[in-house]
Parts: C-alpha cells; sequence; structure tokens
C-alpha cells in the first residue's frame, strides 16, 4: 500500500483526525479533496514532487487565518487555548510551564521538541526537530521499538534525487505500515 493510498483511506476513515473533512461522506470528500490530494502526491495534474514545509518555513510562514487547519501549534495558537490543549493532552503541569516559557520566548521549534520528549518519555533527544516529517519519523522510530526507517532528506538534496530514490524511499514507508 502506498503512502498515497495511506492518506486517502486515513482521511476517510478517520475524518476526527483531519477537522476540515468531518462533515463530508465519502463521495462529498472524493469530489472535494482526493484530487487535491492525489495532485500533492503527484498522481495527479503536471505530477510534480512537491517539497514539504521545514518547521522554520511553517513558522514563519501566513498564519493560518479562520477555517483554516494548519501551522504550527507552537507558534499559530493562543497560548491559553495552546495550554489547554497540552492539559487535555495530559501533559504534566510543570512540562506545560516548561513549554509555555519557550513559546513566550519565541523558540518554537525548542517548544516542540519538549513536547516531543514529554509525549515519548525521551529525557533528552538525540536529534533537533527541524521538519514535521521527522517530528512523525522520530515517534515511529520509538514506538516502533527502534526500527529506523529512511529519514527525510534536505531540501538541496532533494531536488537532485531521481525518481528511483523517491520510489525507493516510498516502497520503506510501505513496508513500514504493512510491519506495523
Amino acid at each position: 500500500m502506498s503512502v498515497f493510498t495511506l492518506t486517502l483511506l486515513l482521511c476517510r476513515s478517520h475524518p476526527h483526525v483531519w477537522l476540515l473533512f468531518c462533515s463530508f461522506s465519502s463521495p462529498q470528500f472524493d469530489k472535494a479533496y482526493a484530487y487535491g490530494i492525489r495532485h500533492m502526491y503527484g498522481k495527479e495534474g503536471k505530477r510534480a514532487d512537491y517539497t514539504p514545509y521545514s518547521c522554520m518555513k511553517v513558522i514563519l510562514s501566513n498564519p493560518p487565518s479562520q477555517g483554516d487547519h494548519h501551522g504550527c501549534p507552537f507558534r499559530h495558537s493562543d497560548p491559553e487555548l495552546l495550554k489547554q490543549k497540552l492539559q487535555f493532552y495530559k501533559v504534566s503541569p510543570s512540562s506545560i510551564t516548561q513549554i509555555m516559557e519557550l513559546v513566550k520566548g519565541m523558540h518554537f521549534q525548542l517548544a516542540c521538541q519538549k513536547y516531543f520528549e514529554v509525549t515519548h518519555n525521551v529525557e533528552d533527544s538525540s536529534f533537533s526537530l527541524s521538519h514535521p516529517n521527522q517530528y512523525f519519523l522520530e515517534s515511529q522510530k520509538l514506538l516502533g521499538g527502534g526500527k529506523d526507517i529512511k529519514k527525510e532528506v534536505d531540501a538541496p538534496q532533494r531536488s537532485q534525487e531521481t525518481s528511483q530514490n523517491v520510489a525507493e524511499m516510498t516502497e520503506d514507508l510501505d513496508a513500514f505500515f504493512q510491519d506495523g
């Protein structure tokens, strides 16, 4: 199963994960959003390989407006709402204080790193988070008992990759999800 197929299945089967899709039935979803997802994965349109934004790009780019569902939660959320979400996610009060101090100091990536460490019971992670995909991969590695999957490459290297390398990365992810 490809990552593309997995994304479509996730969106269709778990609308609560994707708040944007909550009110859509499957035919409405297919009409309104499936094309966009197929396009992002290079299955439709000009079949381009879109490079996902890094944390800095997400933090520095335009903030989400009313009805948008993107952005960095540590940068673009109201601090009080962020604090409530952290409490809802059962983050300890001392960790919430540390995370909120980092947010107050505009250290959004460090706040995310701290949140990662707290939610994954890691004292001091051996990496520095710089990309949302990296967060996912590191999380999966920890939750999968240390099983390593191929990490995201930097944007300058990405533009030089061949189609074969992209296919190999997709196969690695496919194998990871099939093993789990």
